[in-house]
């Protein structure tokens, strides 16, 4: 158990780590004052998405376009690390929350991340194809709007249910209980967005950097349980090796 929780601590400073570095790299180095430009590139169905999620400081500046079109390629390819990483922290948080919560929810969440996981390979992939093309169609648009829509209903329903495994459990702690109870409501936001994803686009991507940001919440607040739990765990250890050789 203190191993498992060491490991799942590890991964989740590794994810933060990657994902400022990665916001350091990509985000931080657009040209022009166009927000969310990859949650647009994901989310918009047509190629006129796409050129705005590249657009620089005017239609005639062709370099800062095709500096940003880089840059959108530079965050595709570290996504694929990005991809790596959640993966592997949300399936040890189901692990976790299937040994001290339900088991078969955690199960269920388990499954939906790796299947979510998958769907962001191809959406990078779809990413990758329609950025290398001379000029955007509505074709390469609608083949990362699908696998994107796809995605984020998967992870979001796993984030749900990871959240339900967690906090449906009187034996485990108030903060762990709260770590569930907040990625409950990122599922939820995050489900919302999506849902009016077709019918407002600017209204989906606000939720979802909602619910990104209350999964970042929830993550701090597993990291400085597992923390605790470890502290905890260790010196109960020490106390029984002192008493042993006492």
């Amino acid at each position: 158990m203190r191993a498992a929780e060491k490991i799942v601590a590890a991964l989740i400073v590794g994810l933060f780590a990657w994902t400022l570095l990665m916001v350091a790299a990509t985000n931080r180095q657009f040209k022009g004052d166009q927000n969310n430009r990859i949650l647009l590139v994901e989310l918009g169905s047509d190629a006129e998405s796409l050129k705005l999620a590249v657009a620089a400081n005017g239609p005639d500046d062709r370099n800062g376009i095709a500096h940003n079109t880089r840059l959108v390629l530079r965050n595709t390819y570290m996504d694929f690390v990005f991809i790596f990483l959640y993966w592997l922290t949300f399936v040890s948080l189901a692990y976790l929350a299937g040994l001290l919560g339900n088991r078969l929810l955690a199960a269920i969440s388990g499954v939906l991340i790796s299947g979510a996981a998958v769907l962001d390979v191809l959406e990078d992939t779809a990413i990758i194809t329609a950025m290398n093309v001379r000029n955007f169609t509505d074709a390469v648009a609608v083949d990362i709007w699908e696998y994107a829509q796809s995605k984020w209903t998967l992870f979001f329903v796993a984030i749900f249910l990871l959240g339900l495994a967690m906090a449906w459990n009187r034996k485990v702690s108030t903060l762990r209980r709260a770590c569930g109870g907040v990625f409950i409501a990122s599922g939820i936001v995050g489900l919302l967005g999506v849902s009016r994803n077709t019918a407002s686009l600017s209204f989906a991507i606000r939720m979802i950097d909602m619910a990104v940001l209350l999964i970042a919440v929830a993550l701090l607040l597993t990291l400085w349980k597992l923390v605790k739990s470890v502290r905890e765990l260790d010196q109960v250890h020490e106390s029984r090796h002192a008493q042993a050789h006492a």
